[in-house]
């Protein structure tokens, strides 16, 4: 009787060892007939995963053969999307050992989300076994793709979609912090805290206040995250770019909402502050006068209702 007991559990041993290779060898299998994963970061911390699209894939005696839509149509998720700003550097690294799998970066693409035919070739530059991009100046969202050939195995196309200084306002939320005095300095920094950054690659960390005498003003400071020192892309007039553009419908808004405001300047350097305000350290400089943008756009008491300036 004990007998049978013990080649019941030797019975039971054997088939879970069985079973548990059968799976490690399913799970291998699959993994060998499945193109490796494309990395996409800025930084340590902002990591995230390019979607495949069409491959071909010759693994274990078999050639695999997946074709898919243009990487511009691609569905994507929060995995696969990543916030830029211009000037800064997309590295793109496939998850495989080189010397096990040896592959070539064979081209790098650019086109606006939904729109293959819009379509670009991208220089870039290897960084050990990253291909580097330096993300263009113009804003929108837009889609990088990256061909990659692993010579024996096959080649892939990947896809990420890239939001490049998009810009978005909470109307509602920035109409409940109206005040009536620049004095009022926690409701105005609440109102800064609430605007977009200009671009994704600056950082707003002080401002100063003009009370005591006319005209009124509110000094706005930006400066660049870490990675974009030096880098950091400055307001320009002529051509205007995005970052102007931002700065003067930020200045729209906390001229609407601080009713005594008369001027809105903001200042711009190209280093990280070393944890205080230092108001020397700032060589880039734009002021915006409730006089001048009243006579571009008008009365500014209802601006934040203009849909073509603040998209809902």
């Amino acid at each position: 009787m004990r007998g049978n007991r013990r080649g019941i559990v030797y019975m039971v041993l054997i088939l879970a060892v069985l079973g548990g290779i059968y799976l490690y060898t399913e799970l291998q299998s699959q993994m060998a007939t499945k193109p490796p994963e494309l990395r996409a970061f800025l930084s340590d911390e902002m990591q995230k995963e390019a979607q495949m699209g069409t491959y071909e894939w010759r693994s274990l005696g078999r050639s695999v053969i997946a074709d898919s839509d243009h990487p511009a149509n691609f569905t994507y998720t929060e995995e696969s999307r990543i916030t830029a700003s211009s000037g800064q550097r997309l590295y793109l690294t496939p998850l495989v050992e080189s010397e096990k799998v040896p592959y070539e970066i064979i081209s790098a693409a650019v086109s606006e989300k939904g729109k293959p035919e819009t379509e670009v070739k991208l220089d870039f530059t290897i960084h050990g076994d990253a291909a580097v991009i330096t993300i263009p100046e113009n804003s929108g969202t837009f889609v990088y793709s990256l061909q990659v050939d692993y010579l024996e195995k096959g080649d892939v196309v990947y896809g990420l979609e890239v939001q490049v200084d998009v810009v978005e306002y909470d109307v509602e939320k920035l109409r409940t912090l109206k005040t009536p005095y620049v004095g009022n300095a926690s409701k105005v920094s609440e109102i800064v805290s609430a605007l977009p950054l200009p671009g994704s690659g600056y950082v707003q960390r002080y401002i100063s206040l003009e009370t005591e005498k006319e005209p009124y003003g509110i000094t706005v400071y930006y400066e660049p995250k870490v990675e974009l020192t030096n880098l950091l892309q400055y307001p320009e007039a002529e051509p205007m770019n995005e970052i102007y553009r931002v700065m003067e419908k930020n200045a729209l808004v906390l001229l609407s909402l601080v009713e005594n405001a008369d001027e809105i300047t903001f200042k711009v350097k190209n280093a990280p502050s070393e944890g205080k305000l230092e108001k020397s350290s700032y060589d880039g400089s734009l002021k915006f006068t409730r006089e001048e943008l009243t006579v571009k756009y008008g009365p500014l008491e209802n601006i934040l209702s203009r849909e073509d300036l603040f998209l809902r």
